[in-house]
């Protein structure tokens, strides 16, 4: 007779995903203070494996921990919603605060400073699906202790560092992208087309999503547009960041939506679109999803890219430019050279 397999000691609740943690001895009782946030009593969904970790070194086991449960849960909702790297906060309506960027751009610093006035829900991970309801991952924040040993990350209870707890619900709000360095710019709306390029570097599982070009697009015009913070320190930037989320929004632009379609070929004689995944279009910039990469196309490079709705000739190509913008001497070598650029970073066909 097969026994069932046995449940963790320790499951957490990670994205809205229960996730079981199979630790054993005093881990159970440490990792449950760490994840003291997140524990739940649900049946897990799945079960993190630990057997090849370092069970000596307490600090880079409970981290490993920590980065397998968020594996985990981004696994278990990739293609159902938009997962950010990024930190959140939410005020007492739920209003909530994201603020994204790469490793080393401020995350945990931002949240620990900003959830001593605005509730914990992740410094790390931001997971928000179709009706922008924000699903916590109330982690243990990873924190460098020693300076001189900056690999070395605690994992510490929010708890232990008295942070706000969040209303039981709460949907995306605010974006901000931080930008750490020697600019102290503060706080800085930015075109929806290069928020786009840059929350997709910051997000994972995306091209899984049904149309993730125009499910960014729809998201960033509900949070009232994105800014970006340039600062040198992140608390003098407090007061901004928390009255963000009275502000008034960023009014949305008007876009238009070019899903992709299958691949047709090369075409003889004529330039053509290589398939794409999706593309939204601006008054003066387009954003282009070709496979997992994104591109930022303006001036020349938005016309031809529209214009090749239908396969089309260099000649052609150059009289939809002239239409638009009038006669000039060298326009059949500016149009030539741009879809050579295009075709060079993969977006175009040239003729077959």
């Amino acid at each position: 007779m097969t026994s069932e397999p046995r449940v963790p000691d320790v499951v957490v609740e990670a994205m809205g995903v229960p996730v079981g943690i199979p630790v054993t001895g005093a881990a159970v009782d440490r990792l449950r203070h760490q994840w003291s946030r997140a524990l739940s009593a649900r049946e897990p969904a799945t079960v993190v494996g630990l057997e090849d970790l370092d069970t000596d070194d307490d600090v880079a086991h409970d981290y490993a921990v920590t980065s397998r449960v968020t594996l985990a849960a981004l696994d278990a909702t990739a293609g159902r919603r938009i997962n950010l790297h990024a930190g959140a906060v939410a005020d007492e309506e739920g209003r909530t605060l994201a603020v994204i960027g790469p490793s080393g751009a401020g995350k945990t610093t931002a949240v620990r400073l900003l959830a001593q006035r605005l509730g914990y829900l992740s410094d790390e991970t931001t997971s928000v699906d179709e009706t922008l309801t924000v699903h916590p991952h109330p982690k243990p924040l990873s924190v460098i202790t020693d300076r001189d040993v900056p690999l070395a990350k605690h994992s510490l209870s929010p708890d232990d560092l008295d942070l706000l707890r969040p209303p039981v619900a709460s949907y995306l709000h605010r974006i901000v992208l931080l930008h750490r360095g020697d600019d102290d710019a503060g706080l800085v709306p930015l075109s929806p087309a290069h928020a786009i390029a840059e929350i997709v570097a910051q997000t994972s599982s995306l091209t899984l999503l049904d149309h993730p070009v125009l499910r960014l697009a729809d998201t960033i015009d509900a949070c009232g547009g994105v800014w970006g913070l340039h600062y040198r320190e992140l608390a003098d930037w407090l007061d901004d960041l928390v009255d963000l989320l009275d502000a008034e929004g960023q009014p949305p632009p008007p876009r238009l939506h070019h899903p992709g379609t299958p691949d047709a070929g090369p075409v003889d004689g004529a330039w053509s679109r290589v398939p794409w995944r999706d593309a939204v279009e601006y008054d003066d910039e387009l954003v282009l999803m070709v496979e997992d990469r994104v591109h930022v196309l303006a001036g020349l490079g938005v016309v031809a890219w529209l214009s090749l709705e239908t396969p089309r000739t260099l000649d052609e190509l150059v009289q939809e430019a002239e239409a638009l913008w009038g006669a000039h001497p060298e326009a059949a070598g500016l149009v030539a050279g741009a879809l050579e650029v295009l075709a060079g970073e993969g977006l175009l066909r040239p003729p077959g």
